[in-house]
């Protein structure tokens, strides 16, 4: 045991607890064993110090929080300093804390007490903190989780084992930010000044060299992310399909792989989604316009827009095959499970232009992006499909008396 907690869980550990450096509490006790494992340890006293420094704790290890920090003396048993001075820290402060770190931090928070660890338990699930099964936020006795060496290593070791979620979230921080260090000094040694280059490069080629500096850099570090230390037994959960809402969570899972809601609304992209009511009937729009032509250009850019209706199951059954599913034809691009609708099908013949400006005006609301790498197919797939715009099909006799046998002549 703690050979996963070794590979997976590195960065500094944060301590919250007024007992820190007095006497011979329990809490020096584990800050001592956590320093022997070659950790950095964080020491805090009181929350409103780390309120202050969240944004510095996003990548944090762990968080070891203390319930009722009352500024007890040494000796004299908890039941005893309940009062006046344990209000200093209320219940409430330590709660808000919690709900502030996960906002910036995957990282899990033991709360530890002298306390009664069911009370705490009740009084945070009541909070709406989730302190049950795969939560990040566990309720731990003082006494057994610092008192016990090698019971807090344990704890996180089985939390990781048990949650494919966790391990590829520990996993995917370590391995991305090693690798994003190894790329920026890369880079650097060859030439110190090597973002104004690519800048100046990228935008003669008539690039926005912002996000041309994004996508570059995303690729530089992807491909070098090596996948072959992931423990695929952590990952490989059986997945039971005779549990009753399990078709529901997998729809759930790919509506939020292909769709998102954050941060959509500050800019417009490639993939934005607008819907409006009309006569009792929902329309969406999707952009397909580039991103380098909507992002700084202007502050009010044209959209291309492709026109989306809802198609009940019935109405594509022809066209639905068990091992292809839904074969698309070359005018539309098919959307499953966008807005709650099973099928929302997209003509690439109804292209509409508007202006940012114009769809607020007009009513039309922006419900989603469409996330890579399926927006890509979709803008590739309209690309191809304008290529045709002007162009004569080749009529079906002619493609027809190509491949039909030639006859070849009487000799004279």
């Amino acid at each position: 045991m703690g050979q996963l907690f070794e590979n997976l869980c590195k960065g500094p550990v944060v301590v919250i607890d007024d007992m820190i450096g007095v006497g011979k509490d329990l809490i020096n006790m584990l800050i001592e064993e956590i320093k022997n494992r070659n950790l950095p340890v964080l020491q805090y006293t009181n929350i409103p110090e780390v309120r202050k420094l969240l944004g510095g704790l996003l990548f944090c290890n762990f968080i070891l929080l203390d319930w009722k920090m009352v500024g007890g003396k040494e000796g004299i048993p908890p039941e005893v300093q309940i009062g006046a001075e344990a209000e200093i820290v209320s219940e409430r402060e330590v709660i808000e804390f919690i709900k502030e770190i996960q906002k910036v931090s995957l990282a899990p928070i033991f709360v530890v007490s002298n306390y009664d660890t069911g009370e705490i338990t009740s009084k945070l699930e009541g909070a709406g903190i989730d302190t049950s099964g795969k939560a990040f936020v566990f309720v731990e006795s003082k006494n057994a989780l610092c008192g016990t060496k090698g019971a807090l290593i344990s704890k996180i070791e089985t939390w990781i084992k048990d949650s494919p979620h966790v391990y590829l979230a520990k996993w995917w921080t370590n391995e991305w930010l090693s690798n994003n260090t190894r790329v920026f000094w890369d880079l650097c040694e060859s030439n110190p000044d090597w973002p104004a280059w690519f800048y100046h490069s990228f935008k003669e080629d008539g690039d926005e060299p912002v996000l041309a500096l994004r996508d570059t850099l995303f690729q530089l570090i992807l491909s070098d992310i090596d996948v072959s230390s992931i423990d695929e037994s952590l990952l490989d959960k059986k997945v039971r399909p005779n549990k009753a809402n399990w078709l529901d969570s997998l729809k759930e899972l790919y509506v939020r792989l292909v769709y998102t809601k954050n941060n959509i609304d500050k800019d417009i992209r490639p993939g934005d989604i607008f819907r409006i009511e009309e006569n009792n009937e929902k329309k969406y729009y999707l952009n397909i316009r580039p991103e380098c032509d909507t992002t700084k250009r202007t502050p009010d850019p044209k959209l291309y827009l492709l026109e989306g209706t809802v198609k009940t199951p019935g109405e594509l059954r022809n066209r639905y095959d068990k091992k292809y599913g839904i074969i698309e034809q070359k005018p539309e691009v098919i959307m499953l499970l966008l807005d709650g609708n099973d099928i929302v099908r997209f003509d690439k013949r109804e292209l509409f232009i508007k202006t940012r400006s114009e769809l607020e005006q007009q009513g039309y609301e922006k419900i989603y992006r469409v996330v890579s790498p399926f927006i890509t197919q979709y803008r590739q797939s309209y690309t191809g499909f304008l290529g045709r715009f002007g162009v004569p099909s080749y009529p079906k006799q002619i493609i027809d008396s190509i491949f039909q046998p030639k006859k070849v002549p009487p000799e004279a």
